[in-house]
């Protein structure tokens, strides 16, 4: 789809007959990448070897971090065969006092400052996905109080690198902590009747039991092959497949080398094409309440090669979702 296309409201069209549409054709998607990137200082470290500010300093991202929220503030999630990455998030809605745009936070640490998110991309996400947002919607569906959720996502370049970082977050803590990381890990790799509400739990607590985790295990082994967590040899998942429970919609933009997100399609799992100059989005859950379009079921992988593993460029990706302006944020 082009810029005209989403101006003349195509895209809900274009949801009823596929689960993607890949928006081209729009400077507005490379320029706003860009500037991402310029603002975390990741234009100027391209190979593994070298880092950015974002990257280098724990103590920033903790300083970042917002405990229990998962919208905005810097995180990191690794867990073995379900997530892998570092992120920075944010939040841009309008002022129901004066309708001007803001973000929240609206600042992060970085090296040891407090650094304030440019407006520029603030007001080029909120301009671009409210118009893919209002292509998407039937007629008369525009008066919903929306924000738009800005995520950066950083993900490895190496399977060793989410194991060790699993193995140094979990370590970090005590006993107890630690135990939570081993039933998180097993649970991410439960299949077939095993990965359903409950009894995932039952089974990563269960796998930790001497006696019975070796014919847990074994179970859970012969019916993985035919589980959507099946992957191709030299992959691994570092998204769980899922789809965006809290958004409406989803847009895609990155900068990857061995990292790949895919679509379920007819019966099967399909490459989405995510490149730094278009814009792959997907409608979410949400989305269900304005008609019959069904949010779309994708997952994040890594390419294990022995050429990638000497050699690869950082994998970075920039997610822009449409999503319910918090309580917080609507009543100022």
């Amino acid at each position: 789809m082009t810029p005209r296309g989403v101006e003349r409201g195509e895209l809900l069209r274009l949801f009823h007959k596929g689960q993607a549409v890949i928006l081209n054709e729009d400077e507005r998607i490379s320029r706003l990448f860009r500037s991402v990137l310029d603002w975390l200082g990741l234009n100027k470290a391209n190979a593994t070897d070298e880092q950015s500010p974002f990257e280098m300093n724990l103590l920033n991202v903790a300083r970042n971090h917002r405990e229990g929220d998962m919208q905005a503030g810097d995180m990191l999630r690794f867990v073995p065969s379900a997530f892998g990455h570092i992120a920075r998030k944010f939040v841009v809605c309008r002022s129901a006092v004066d309708q001007s745009l803001r973000a929240f936070p609206n600042a992060f640490y970085l090296q040891d400052r407090r650094v304030p998110v440019p407006h520029d991309i603030i007001e080029g996400s909120w301009n671009l996905m409210s118009e893919i947002f209002r292509s998407a919607l039937p007629k008369g569906a525009n008066t919903l109080t929306y924000a738009v959720e800005v995520d950066v996502l950083i993900y490895p370049t190496r399977h060793t690198e989410i194991q060790q970082l699993h193995t140094l977050l979990a370590d970090s803590g005590g006993f107890w902590s630690q135990l939570g990381h081993r039933i998180d890990a097993n649970k991410a790799v439960a299949a077939g009747i095993f990965d359903t509400k409950i009894i995932r739990d039952i089974f990563a607590v269960t796998s930790l039991i001497p006696g019975i985790k070796d014919l847990a295990k074994m179970l859970n082994e012969r019916m993985f092959p035919s589980s959507e967590k099946s992957v191709p040899e030299d992959y691994q998942i570092i998204g769980n497949p899922h789809v965006d429970g809290t958004k409406y919609i989803t847009g895609l933009v990155g900068s990857r080398d061995n990292v790949h997100t895919q679509i379920y399609c007819a019966k099967g799992w399909i490459p989405l094409p995510v490149t730094a100059d278009t814009l792959a989005v997907i409608p979410a859950q949400k989305m269900t309440s304005f008609g019959n379009i069904p949010a779309t079921r994708h997952r994040v992988l890594l390419k294990n090669t022995a050429a990638n593993e000497s050699n690869v460029t950082r994998n970075i990706t920039l997610s822009l979702s449409v999503v319910d302006c918090p309580d917080s944020l609507a009543s100022n």
